[in-house]
């Protein structure tokens, strides 16, 4: 029998950011409601953490239970989330806030989370409420071994990685961050997996199109022949 080594990190590839998840009237009830939001210490979901040093919303709190819904339907409505995620369940959303000298220094997010019946995290997801002129620094950062990638998106847009990923909020020095995090519990646990029923996807819409152009000739071969060498490598017995 194969002995398999630790998980592998996540590559580039695995990150996705989703464009335009929050449409232009439910940006506006989203802003409408913000001013609402009595925010608390966030260490109050985790009060032995010393790196997290920000505010988060109540989960009772009315005005995050109305913003909480309309991200959480926007999400579910999101092809692409859909392809990249494999969603079984999703838990409940939370409004974070970062005012100057705020920060969440590196750290990896809780495997299973304590809800009834608990959800295990296989994605982590991040979506952008206010604009990134409102603000400096604050910068959702991500380690990918000796490689770090940093995002600031527009409102509305969102950002799709697994939950095994070593990320940290960087410290904001102007200015207020405003997001809505949540995370999701997969049919496919498996990240590498995930990707190979993505190139699937990717595969089947192409052939669905048709393929017209020398550019999607050569992308159609190229998923084909990469789930055959992972499929392979998979299931081979060596």
């Amino acid at each position: 029998m194969p002995i398999m080594g630790p998980p592998l990190p996540p590559s580039p590839s695995m990150i996705r950011v989703l464009s335009n998840v929050l449409n232009a009237a439910e940006l506006q009830a989203v802003r409408e409601l913000l001013p609402q939001v009595g925010f608390n210490d966030g260490r109050v979901t985790n009060p032995g953490s010393e790196v997290k040093h920000n505010l988060q919303a109540p989960q009772e709190d009315p005005a995050n239970a109305r913003i909480a819904q309309l991200v959480r339907d926007a999400l579910f409505r999101n092809p692409d989330l859909r392809s990249y995620a494999q969603p079984r369940t999703m838990a409940r959303t939370t409004v974070v806030r970062y005012e100057p000298g705020m920060d969440y220094g590196w750290h990896v997010d809780e495997a299973l989370f304590p809800s009834q019946p608990p959800i295990r995290s296989d994605l982590s997801c991040t979506i952008f409420l206010n604009e990134p002129a409102d603000y400096e620094g604050g910068a959702l950062t991500m380690q990918l071994g000796a490689q770090e990638l940093a995002y600031k998106l527009d409102p509305g847009c969102a950002i799709l990685y697994p939950s095994t990923t070593i990320h940290r909020v960087t410290p904001v020095t102007r200015g207020v961050r405003i997001a809505a995090i949540t995370w999701l519990h997969s049919w496919i646990a498996d990240a590498g997996r995930r990707e190979l029923m993505i190139q699937i996807d990717e595969a089947r819409a192409l052939a669905a199109r048709g393929v017209a152009s020398a550019e999607q000739k050569q992308r159609l071969q190229v998923l084909l022949e990469s789930l055959r060498s992972n499929l392979f490598r998979m299931w081979s017995d060596t």
